[in-house]
């Protein structure tokens, strides 16, 4: 069985002073330490080896073979042990390692600008980008497949914590040439005879839940010809002609003069965006991210849309 060694650092970096000024008192000077203790340290060092890493005399201290080979190590030893402290306090700092980030659909939108301030000021940081559209943020945060994503206020997990973005407003999607495209603004009444093409609303927490609950608020229950996603699928099918759709206002710039955009005169018709994670995430890098981010926190509300 291999016998174990054990040896200080402070007694590496003291013999390292000692090797290079081959003098105990330039050394110790070079330390801020007096003498004895870097004589002694050595000797220290010496029996724990087991063999002269020294020759001294009165008018000269010099390596032996064995110091020799000794100080290469110990230079090696040393220069891992520095460079430990400075990539753990990176580390610490948030400024190495990974984190993973929901990008789809609204949050392709909204995170442009804080993934590119986050990547200026930490480089060395692996971005993780999942292609998930938003109204699956939720579960990938809780079931750990990502860290970072976003959600539509307000919500109902004690498990994630929040903070608001963006309020985006709703609009209606029309086939162009449909007949309420005329008008300038539109109610959402307007809307409850037409057929709807939407995202999964039964499914995951996005803008489907929210388009359903402010419908119902509007007094109606959408009739739901066909789901799609993502929400790009969905503005096709509308300008296909199959059915109108709601839609966050950062999806207006699709599908140009095939989709009719009209702004929708409800107040209540717009959409909360927060970034979310899981509570109790203490990552430097998540902290390094957030800060990147706008907005402040947003006040927990109960009641999820839908």
């Amino acid at each position: 069985m291999l016998k174990r060694y054990y040896m200080e650092l402070r007694q590496l970096r003291y013999f390292l002073a000692v090797a290079e000024e081959l003098s105990f008192t330039r050394a110790a000077a070079l330390l801020h330490v007096s003498q004895p203790p870097v004589s002694r340290q050595i000797m220290l060092l010496e029996a724990e080896i087991g063999t002269q890493l020294f020759e001294r005399s009165k008018q000269y201290v010099r390596l032996t073979s064995a110091g020799q080979h000794f100080y290469d190590q110990a230079r090696a030893l040393v220069a891992a042990a520095n460079a430990a402290v400075v990539s753990t306090r990176r580390v610490a700092a948030g400024q190495v390692g990974k984190i993973s980030v929901g990008l789809g659909g609204t949050a392709a939108h909204v995170f442009p600008d804080t993934l590119a301030l986050f990547r200026r000021h930490h480089p060395e940081v692996e971005l993780v980008l999942n292609p998930l559209n938003l109204a699956y943020h939720h579960a990938a945060l809780l079931e750990g497949r990502i860290d970072v994503g976003l959600v539509v206020l307000p919500m109902d997990n004690d498990e994630l914590e929040t903070r608001k973005l963006i309020r985006m407003r709703l609009l209606a999607a029309l086939p162009a040439g449909h007949g309420l495209a005329t008008r300038r603004k539109l109610s959402l009444r307007d809307l409850a005879s037409q057929d709807f093409i939407m995202v999964p609303w039964t499914k995951g927490r996005g803008f489907g839940r929210l388009t359903v609950q402010a419908c119902r608020r509007a007094g109606f229950v959408p009739n739901v010809v066909q789901e799609a996603e993502p929400m790009e699928s969905v503005l096709g099918m509308v300008a296909a002609g199959a059915g109108v759709a709601v839609v966050p206002e950062s999806m207006e710039h699709l599908y140009g003069s095939k989709v009719a955009y009209r702004p929708i005169k409800e107040d209540y018709a717009a959409a909360d965006i927060a970034i979310a994670w899981r509570k109790g995430d203490g990552s430097p890098i998540l902290r390094a991210f957030l800060a990147c981010c706008p907005g402040r926190s947003a006040p927990r509300r109960r009641g999820a849309p839908g």
